[in-house]
């Protein structure tokens, strides 16, 4: 689930730095891929019970053991993009404050918000998983309610309700972790009752494919009305926040996950320890990403490229780009993260702790797509 959630974060980046925000074809596209981050922040809350239930922490314990891990590479990588976002010249006073700054709210780079939520996820996790593992009897209500209140804020934020109360939340909801609680409560309930998810899944895999690209068809259906009848732009019609993009996340979790069960058991050891492999990398190719991407447009850019390319279709653009581009960051990115995963800044840059073991060699793991 990770090495191909991963996948579809770089697909959505590199399509949001490279094509215009008027582009028809990457709106599209990002209306199928946004689902990315919930489906992160399934697996975060999902592995953090999963972990709980086997190894119980109170929780001072608990931050003491989860906060490192995502401190450390927030301060890190907060300071590489604000070093490399051609600020130097201003000098080392306008760097200093400025990497102060944006350590307060993530902007040393977009990308950032998402360890923003997980310091959110950390603080409320005990208080969560206490309360859950005491009401079992309210597992179901609560699901219930989780989609019916992801479902309303989801509308209220695509559809332009502001309650005045909520001004703040509304406003930057991608930094708050309630506006993903359905995927916070769901990633936590998956794990208590795992063994029937399992079951389940296995049993209705089929189905859970059908509902999926269902799901996808219904997302850009809304994309098209949002533009033709409301008058959105495409990058408007295409937000994360709306509700069929919530339909759409629980399917592609549900679907991500009959998939791997189905590629578990079939492969041999040796893929097996490569989807590890990438599973153990993957944060750090999150955090990575961006500076290589931000790099080859950059590049493209100088050399008159960006604008041979700026006249082609734009369906032959984001081919090129899904195709190719995501893929190669997706190579470089794994193995550049997993040199750092042996050495003593593992903590830091990657966000696991201490060198790991260099193992079997292997194949680096390229997405022949990125389909999420």
């Amino acid at each position: 689930m990770r090495f191909v959630t991963v996948a579809g974060v770089i697909a959505v980046h590199t399509t949001s730095l490279s094509a215009p925000r008027s582009s028809l074809t990457a709106g599209g596209v990002l209306a199928v891929l946004h689902v990315t981050r919930s489906v992160f922040l399934f697996l975060s809350a999902f592995v953090l019970t999963y972990s709980f239930e086997r190894r119980p922490l109170p929780p001072r314990a608990f931050w003491r053991r989860r906060y490192p891990l995502v401190a450390a590479p927030y301060v890190a990588w907060s300071a590489i993009y604000v070093l490399t976002d051609g600020n130097l010249h201003r000098g080392a006073a306008f760097v200093v404050e400025h990497f102060l700054l944006d350590l307060t709210d993530g902007g040393a780079h977009f990308h950032l918000y998402f360890l923003l939520l997980t310091f959110q996820l950390y603080l409320v996790f005990p208080a969560l998983i206490g309360w859950l593992r005491r009401h079992r009897s309210a597992h179901a209500p609560l699901l219930g309610a989780s989609v019916a209140f992801q479902l309303l804020f989801t509308a209220g934020a695509h559809y332009g309700w502001r309650p005045p109360a909520l001004g703040i939340w509304f406003t930057h909801a991608g930094s708050w972790l309630p506006s993903y609680e359905l995927y916070v409560a769901g990633g936590i309930l998956a794990a208590l009752h795992f063994e029937q998810v399992t079951a389940w899944t296995r049993a209705h895999g089929r189905a859970i494919g059908v509902a999926y690209l269902l799901s996808v068809a219904l997302a850009e259906l809304s994309y098209v009305v949002d533009m033709k009848v409301l008058g959105f732009s495409p990058i408007r019609a295409a937000q994360v926040f709306q509700p069929t993009v919530t339909l759409e996340a629980v399917c592609a979790t549900l679907a991500l996950y009959a998939l791997g069960l189905s590629v578990t058991d079939r492969v041999g050891e040796r893929r097996r320890r490569m989807l590890e492999r990438s599973a153990d990398v993957s944060f750090g190719v999150y955090l990575a990403h961006p500076l290589l991407v931000g790099g080859i447009l950059d590049v493209a850019a100088a050399s008159g490229l960006s604008a041979a390319v700026g006249h082609l279709p734009g369906g032959l653009v984001e081919a090129f780009a899904m195709f190719a581009m995501v893929p190669a960051v997706y190579y470089v990115t794994f193995w550049g993260v997993d040199l750092l995963r042996r050495t003593p800044a593992s903590l830091w840059l990657t966000g696991r702790r201490g060198p790991r073991p260099t193992p079997a060699p292997l194949s680096a793991p390229v997405p022949s797509a990125p389909v999420v």
